[in-house]
């Protein structure tokens, strides 16, 4: 019988993440399972059933080194108790090579999810017994870096009865900030400010700390509503709902199914994106988004969608044959294996 631990990076506190939200519709299933979590941005708390190791330190390198040894201790002592892992994490770093590496020795049976993207090392997931992918893209990537390795693929899910359309009220939805100000380039932050300045597009701005909120602030865009905090899956449909368009415009290390996406999608939100993840794929077959080249078409696009609202009703149909609820079920099933 499989008793479940589940791995990850900020699965402790309120779900906002991909992953978080992935572990909590998991966990609430899974009897006798438990959540072993890496503080990283959100604060440590005690919760039934989760193990949380504190980052102490606020560097990054301090706070690497003391987790990097807690981590391998925490899972020697939980094999007494667990005999598999569910992780949903990045593989991309020489220490995650040791780590999966130490969890094979454990006899772990480990069932890794790869939500990262492209330009990561993955040869650490050869120590794992199964690779999940969200999107046939990355399944395709990874079966020519790992050909002997089982790979599957079980798309996102969201709960299509919470996130639905509703009138669309406002043009763009910038959904996810990044937490610090320098990683504004690299997530295309930088290009959507140049054009919210520059055009009278209304939007909303959802933020996850401080620092990045009281950035645009100093900005003083009067065309943007900005929102500061975690949300409820509710609050956040809500204003998903009544936006046209969320642009995710990665210049490198992009998600392969953003979140963000997915729950946009069944809220009737089109989608902008580039080649740079796997969701990419999807806005191309149901004509629910524009696929961009380059960042230079980026105010084009929105403006087209702007003018076509089937780009929107597709978004929704999309979500509805792709990202239900019936994906997790395939989960379950994993774990019945």
């Amino acid at each position: 019988m499989q008793k479940i631990i589940f791995l990850g990076t900020d699965l402790h506190g309120p779900s906002s993440e991909l992953a978080s939200k992935i572990v909590r519709d998991l966990s609430e299933r899974i009897k006798n399972s438990g959540v072993l979590s890496l503080e990283n941005r959100k604060p440590f708390s005690s919760r039934e059933n989760k193990i949380v190791i504190p980052k102490i330190f606020g560097k990054n390198y301090f706070r690497g080194i003391i987790q990097g040894i807690l981590l391998p201790i925490c899972l020697i002592f939980l094999r007494l108790k667990y005999n598999t892992i569910f992780t949903f994490w990045t593989a991309g770093k020489k220490y995650h090579y040791f780590l999966f590496r130490l969890i094979k020795f454990l006899k772990y049976r480990t069932f890794f999810t790869v939500i990262s993207g492209y330009d990561k090392d993955y040869s650490a997931l050869k120590f794992c017994d199964k690779i999940i992918c969200q999107s046939e893209k990355m399944k395709r990537h990874l079966s020519e870096k790992l050909p002997d390795k089982e790979i599957t693929v079980i798309l996102p899910w969201t709960n299509l009865d919470v996130f639905k359309p509703k009138r669309k009220e406002y043009d763009l939805l910038i959904p996810s900030v990044p937490y610090d100000i320098k990683d504004f380039k690299e997530r295309g932050i930088d290009k959507l400010i140049d054009i919210l300045e520059k055009n009278k597009i209304k939007a909303k701005i959802i933020f996850r700390s401080d620092e990045t909120y009281n950035y645009f602030k100093k900005l003083g865009l009067k065309n943007a509503e900005l929102i500061n905090g975690a949300l409820s899956d509710r609050k956040l449909a809500e204003i998903m709902s009544k936006a046209g368009v969320i642009p995710l415009i990665y210049s490198s290390n992009a998600p392969d199914m953003p979140l963000s996406a997915i729950e946009g999608m069944a809220c009737g939100c089109a989608i902008i994106c580039t080649e740079h993840m796997g969701l990419a794929d999807i806005i191309k077959k149901k004509k629910c988004g524009i696929v961009l080249e380059s960042e230079k078409g980026l105010s084009n696009a929105i403006n087209k969608i702007s003018n076509n609202s089937s780009y929107n009703k597709n978004a929704r149909k999309a979500a509805e044959k792709y990202f239900s609820i019936k994906n997790l079920n395939k989960y379950l099933e994993l774990t019945r294996k």
